[in-house]
């Protein structure tokens, strides 16, 4: 069955195939609004500031609850496959929030990004030099985006967890030495896989990608819409509907891009 981004398959009567390539699959949206049933508010067990400002896209009302775990501790126990890294490592987080006290009737979130070059993954910088020579490493380089999420809630004592994953091919742009130089220097590749932010407006440091732009940025929300959708849970959002009725490929970001590359 093609992804609905979180939306009921048979919910009203201008569903509309969208069709979609690359990372995206197809999809299904209604062409008025998105609609919203929910029985569990969220709790986004996250620090990150940018997947804040993305969940907020889907109209919910939630709130924020730091997993107590280990990360770095956590990742060095790991060994499975590079580009699973990131859905285990959500699994870890969504399994630790949910012991915290707030996230009693709710709707755990929990995502992870990694930063595959060479099918080696490429986690936050240690300190500004291993900053450096991540960057340099992802020069004028395709590499992949792999962003692991994780729906998680304890229902009648009983705990249902549901992952998936996404993949955003990305090419950087030939940044000169100076130009990391400065970039490090506003400290914000500091707490990033792979050293940096797509979103950074004065770096800017990709050329171009092939898929889910929010993917590189940290939270997929048609990824995410999938799995609250198990919860029957949907979102509720005006500029997502606007996106649809203007034929965008992702409802949720116009910098999706999509490049039929073999990478």
């Amino acid at each position: 069955m093609p992804s609905t981004c979180g939306l009921p398959p048979t919910f009203g009567t201008t569903a509309r195939h969208v069709p979609t390539h690359g990372s995206h699959r197809d999809r299904y949206y209604t062409g008025a609004n998105f609609f919203m049933t929910s029985l569990l508010p969220l709790l986004l067990a996250s620090a990150s500031p940018r997947r804040r400002q993305i969940i907020t896209q889907l109209g919910l009302p939630y709130t924020v609850g730091i997993s107590p775990i280990d990360e770095d501790a956590m990742q060095a126990q790991y060994r499975g496959t590079a580009d699973g890294m990131a859905v285990w490592t959500a699994t870890q987080k969504a399994k630790g929030a949910l012991t915290l006290p707030e996230a009693v009737n709710r709707l755990v979130i929990a995502a992870d990004t990694t930063v595959l070059l060479d099918n080696e993954v490429l986690g936050k910088p240690r300190d500004e030099q291993h900053a450096h020579e991540l960057l340099r490493s992802l020069r004028g380089r395709w590499h992949h985006v792999v962003t692991g999420v994780v729906a998680a809630a304890i229902i009648d004592n009983e705990t249902k967890l549901v992952s998936a994953s996404s993949t955003t091919p990305v090419l950087m742009r030939s940044y000169s030495d100076a130009e990391i130089d400065a970039y490090i220097a506003t400290g914000d590749p500091l707490d990033k896989a792979g050293a940096y932010g797509i979103q950074h407006s004065d770096f800017q440091p990709t050329e171009r990608i092939a898929g889910c732009y929010l993917n590189v940025v940290g939270l997929p929300l048609c990824t995410l819409c999938d799995l609250l959708a198990q919860f029957d849970v949907y979102p509720r959002s005006q500029e997502a509907a606007k996106a649809v009725e203007t034929d965008a490929t992702c409802p949720w970001s116009p910098r999706c891009q999509v490049i039929p590359l073999g990478v």
